[in-house]
């Protein structure tokens, strides 16, 4: 078994395509939707570039609303997988997080496990004053 977070990976990469599908369930008829996001990753081999193309599935809470096709992003993931049969296995790529990498992480609105981070707050720094500048105002002795 993996220990925690031995399976999260990240990768950069530019945002082609963001595919929606539409599964309607057998027990109850409800419609679900089901997202994913297909990043283009570029390398270089020997003088040539060569293009992948991966596909991740959405994790809960992951939202891609505020990435649009072009974008270049950071998209952390995690391999999940299933038995489907004796002899098939399927594997999956799900996005835990994505972000513009070109962003300072204090402006982030979610961790890698999802949750909501609210931005930090800037706060005035109170000095305390003082007390050899100026004769006390109040007539208080104490």
């Amino acid at each position: 078994m993996a220990e925690k977070n031995q399976n999260i990976f990240k990768v950069e990469g530019t945002v082609f395509s963001k595919p929606s599908r539409t599964v309607t369930s057998k027990k109850d008829g409800k419609e679900y939707e089901f997202k994913s996001i297909i990043l283009e990753l570029k390398r270089e081999h020997k003088g040539k570039t060569y293009i992948d193309m991966p596909e991740f599935h959405l994790g809960v809470g992951v939202l891609d609303s505020g990435f649009e096709v072009g974008d270049y992003v950071q998209l952390t993931f995690s391999l999940t997988g299933k038995k489907i049969s004796d002899t098939w296995y399927k594997t999956e790529l799900k996005a835990l997080y994505i972000k513009h990498p070109d962003l300072d992480g204090s402006n982030d609105t979610r961790d890698l496990s999802g949750n909501a981070v609210y931005p930090k707050k800037q706060t005035d720094v109170f000095a305390a004053p003082n007390i050899y500048d100026n004769e006390p105002d109040d007539d208080l002795p104490f």
